[in-house]
């Protein structure tokens, strides 16, 4: 390959992992302020001074519990400073982090935690505890457990199997007293090729793989992002996607370390968008569903608000959807559109922005999955800037834009290349990639060949240059005539609807979709209409309901061609749910497994049946669970 272009921002650096980086930082930075998590109402700050402190103390105390170069610690819970810390202190001795995400369930755990085989696992509070207690005799390999809020955990100190985080840390101290100068020893001992986290797949084609991700892989791919998108020494930084999934180890973990970006930790869930319009981070990265959740919140509060507000929206809303079109196109809006546009600004774009916690936004990133052309477009039009990132766990990123439906320039991010087969797959290749998966080299030879990535992804690539994501590859439908079409896109213009939280379409003959309702804003609309209903299950079935998702698709159809309209459709009696397989952690389909789990309902379908029999769990207020069967629909859309 020719020579790097990266080269330039890489002499600025230091250091060639990230401990390196950290201590540099603290070195030069000590009392500048590296971190914030909120408390209590009360944000707590951390110097790069505290945090070094941190690191060190906990690698050290894990020196103490047996950890040795090369060994994997697991590690689980919500973003927080030890997270971080945790990390960075098991990079610093050699060893590797493998990440989970909080709502992984005991055998998920088991699965990675052993097939990583991990010595060590760093939880955040009881609940994580538990899971790990649970398969505890499934894992011989497990020394240890650690956690990090003690809330509840008062009578699990008799048990010498799980230690408090804030004691390993003063183990660590004492450890330090005996051996001076180990813990840089060991730092400085680090290279920029050794293993620094183990990001499993989301599994949406099998078991999940073990991507070994090495300290250039996340030095490199932030610095790829810097080169298109620039970051600022010291800027805020919300951390709130889970540090499991690559696009947070290299905007959130490897940013944090080599930009001296100040990571803002939420208090939890429920307070992020309060946390957001305090911080008012300039850069952002959020995962589709978040940017999704963000767009159906407005909807919803636009049900209930005066005539006035609404009235207001509609007006205002054509006018930034004006802008936004002229921006994605390259063009200039004329005199008049800039005045009117800053008049819907005042009015009510620029509140929206501010409810929402993006009026400082400069640059919001989405990944994981293709984000809706409409949900896209709306953002656009209020004035966020939404730029769409391209990439695989094993390789990111490898492009982003700003003009949906496509997903980033070609050529691509600096050092990154890209080639389309004559399938129509999406190769590519750059200087830095992921190390292979863990224990599996007929999976990585499967996936590199001759230095190229195979992505498994249909696209191709524009009149302008732009790389256009389709779907996966296997995912694509065959319709009539022998046209492929991409379920996802169908998708995602049904989920600019404020009444569907999710769906997935399968084609035969024609297409067919199965929609879960957005409870939320289906019962509120229910409510004002007047149509009584008890569970999920008696909302989702009503004839009126159905009409009105009826609408939705309707208006989707009119998008398409003929012969990739929805035909048929059918509104589920659950929501999809990651617990039962039917979605990653990160919320994608498995779409595999959706098939043979729901066939029965897709072979009625196109059977022409109106009805299909279902068991459904149904939990009452009281926390009872009971089973239901009930009669799920299918109807036929006419357009």
């Amino acid at each position: 390959m020719a020579k790097d272009p990266l080269a330039p921002y890489r002499q600025k650096l230091t250091g060639d992992t990230l401990p390196k980086l950290l201590v540099q930082n603290c070195r030069n930075h000590s009392s500048e302020v590296a971190m914030r998590k909120k408390e209590f109402g009360i944000w707590n700050e951390y110097t790069w001074d505290d945090c070094y402190d941190n690191v060190k103390g906990f690698a050290l105390g894990l020196v103490s519990l047996g950890l040795e170069r090369g060994d994997r610690v697991v590690i689980i819970g919500d973003n927080d400073p030890q997270w971080f810390w945790a990390e960075f202190a098991v990079q610093a001795m050699g060893g590797a982090a493998v990440g989970l995400y909080v709502d992984a369930i005991p055998p998920e755990i088991e699965y990675i935690a052993g097939h990583s085989g991990s010595k060590l696992a760093v939880v955040k509070d009881q609940e994580q505890t538990d899971k790990f207690l649970k398969i505890r005799d499934k894992l011989p390999g497990l020394k240890g457990i650690i956690y990090w809020d003690p809330k509840g955990m008062w009578h699990y100190k008799q048990d010498p199997f799980v230690m408090n985080f804030t004691n390993i840390v003063e183990m660590g101290e004492e450890y330090d007293k005996a051996h001076p100068g180990f813990f840089q020893e060991c730092v400085d001992k680090g290279k920029g090729e050794d293993i620094a986290v183990y990001c499993y797949t989301s599994g949406t084609t099998g078991s999940p793989k073990g991507a070994m991700i090495s300290h250039d892989f996340l030095i490199t791919n932030p610095i790829r992002f810097h080169s298109v998108l620039p970051r600022s020494e010291g800027e805020e930084f919300l951390s709130f996607v889970p540090p499991a999934w690559i696009a947070e180890q290299t905007m959130g973990v490897a940013g944090w370390a080599i930009f001296r970006s100040m990571v803002n930790f939420p208090e939890d869930t429920t307070t992020v968008t309060e946390n957001i319009r305090e911080i008012a981070p300039r850069l952002m990265l959020l995962g589709t569903r978040q940017w999704e959740s963000l767009l159906h919140q407005v909807q919803a509060k636009m049900m209930d608000t005066s005539l006035l507000k609404r009235l207001s929206y509609s007006l205002c809303m054509p006018v930034g959807y004006k802008i936004a079109d002229l921006a994605m196109e390259g063009k200039s809006p004329s005199p008049f559109w800039r005045l009117l546009y800053r008049f819907a600004e005042l009015a009510c774009l620029i509140p929206i922005k501010d409810r929402l916690g993006l009026k400082g936004l400069t640059d919001g990133i989405t990944g994981g999955a293709l984000l809706g052309p409409d949900i896209f477009r709306w953002f656009r039009a209020l004035g966020v800037n939404l730029i769409d990132s391209y990439g695989l766990t094993e390789f990111a990123p490898a492009t982003c834009t700003g003009r949906p439906p496509t997903v980033g320039a070609s050529p691509p991010t600096p050092g990154t290349e890209l080639r389309i087969t004559d399938d129509g797959e999406i190769l590519l290749r750059a200087s830095v990639e992921f190390s292979g998966y863990y224990n599996d080299p007929d999976a990585t030879k499967a996936r590199v060949h001759n230095g190229w990535i195979s992505t498994g992804d249909a696209g191709f690539v524009d009149e302008y240059g732009q790389l256009a994501y389709l779907d996966r590859v296997k995912d694509m439908l065959t319709l009539k005539g022998g046209a492929k079409y991409s379920p996802t896109y169908v998708e995602n213009l049904l989920k600019f609807s404020p009444y569907i939280k999710d769906l997935m379409v399968v084609g035969e003959d024609y297409i067919y979709c199965v929609i879960n309702i957005d409870f939320d804003n289906v019962g509120k609309w229910a409510e004002r209409s007047g149509i009584p209903y008890t569970t999920f299950v008696d909302l989702s079935q009503k004839d009126e309901v159905y009409d009105l998702i009826q609408k939705d698709v309707v208006r989707v159809n009119s998008r398409l061609p003929e012969t990739a309209r929805i035909r048929r459709f059918t509104l589920l009696h659950k929501e999809f749910d990651p617990d039962e397989g039917e979605l990653t952690r990160t919320r994608k389909l498995k779409r595999s497994f959706m098939e043979q789990r729901y066939s029965e309902l897709f072979r009625a379908a196109y059977s022409g049946e109106e009805k299909v029999a279902f068991e459904a769990v149904v939990t009452y207020q009281d926390g009872r669970v009971g089973k239901i069967t009930t009669d799920i629909r299918v109807r036929s859309v006419e357009d």
